[in-house]
Parts: structure tokens; sequence; C-alpha cells
């Protein structure tokens, strides 16, 4: 059996609607995939959560706590990410699947440079680059106390950005009819 995203996309939102009670557990995941520099490749998480999203606002659920998992689970991923670009600094590099993309370490590398905490929020919103500006940041012996604020305002963003769409269309569209 071949890998198929849509095939996993569909069994997620799928499992979203049926298990509405779980779905602060699904996005706090997904969030967490999202962020990882090693697992975001696999897993189409903005994809999902403006699924998720919409699902959610259809169902009547409130938006507050499915927007604090995705956001905590990208935090989470984004201080682990970090955490292992400080511990290997430019060790991590070489390590798979980061070796693979041999641009995203130098641009990576210009956001946090010329940026600062500007890049780290930025860099959440460019897609493969997302999971690997804070390994760069690590890289960079970026201080924790600029990194933490800056990625946990990151991720509130982009938690925000791709669950309120779909939230808010179907959560306004139920309410009309």
């Amino acid at each position: 059996m071949a890998f198929s995203a849509e095939g996993w996309t569909d069994f997620l939102l799928s499992f979203a609607t049926d298990n509405l009670r779980f779905v602060e557990i699904l996005v706090f995941a997904l969030g967490l995939a999202e962020s990882l520099a090693l697992v975001s490749l696999f897993v189409p998480s903005t994809i999902l959560f403006l699924g998720i999203g919409a699902v959610h606002g259809a169902a009547g659920g409130e938006f507050w706590p499915v927007w604090m998992a995705g956001a905590s689970g990208a935090w989470v991923g984004d201080c682990i990410s970090y955490a292992l670009g400080r511990y290997f600094k430019d060790d991590a590099a070489k390590v798979w699947p980061i070796r693979k993309f041999p641009d995203f370490i130098p641009k990576g590398q210009v956001l946090c440079e010329r940026w600062g905490i500007l890049g780290i929020i930025v860099g959440k919103f460019i897609g493969g680059l997302r999971p690997f500006v804070p390994v760069v940041a690590g890289m960079l012996s970026m201080p924790w106390a600029l990194f933490l604020p800056s990625s946990g305002l990151s991720c509130l963003i982009w938690a925000g950005a791709f669950l309120a769409p779909g939230y808010g269309l179907t959560s306004f569209s139920t309410g009309l009819f």
C-alpha cells in the first residue's frame, strides 16, 4: 500500500468530525508535528488546520481551546527544534532530513541574523522553511529569552491564521440557516 497524503488528510478530518471531544489533542499533535524539523515534511498540518477549523465551527465548538491547543503544540515543536539546533550546532545541518534540504539552513540563517525575532515570526509562514528556522536560531545560539516569546507569538498567529478561516465561515454559515 502506497503512502497517500490525501488518504491521511481524509482520515484525520473524518476522525475530527466523529470525535470532537478529542479535537484539541489532535490539533496539539498536528501543531507539534508541523513544527518539528524531522516530522513536518510528512504531516500536512496547515491544510488539516483549515479543515478541522471548519469541522469544529460547524459542530458549534469553541474556537479558543482549539486555537490554544494548536499554538501550544507548535510552540513545543519549535522549542524542541530550537534545543536540537542549540545542542548540535553546525552538526545539525548534517542530520537527515536537514541535509536533504541544504538551502534551508542558509535561508533560515538570513532570517535569524538579519531580522532576529521578526525572522522567527515571519519564518513560521514560509512553508518548508517553517520548522528549520527554530533549528537555525538554536544553531546561532539566539538567547532563549528572545526565542521563546517570539516563537510563542508566531505560533499564536500561525495557528489562528489557519484555524480561523474554516471555523469562522462554517460557524457563520450554520448560524444563518
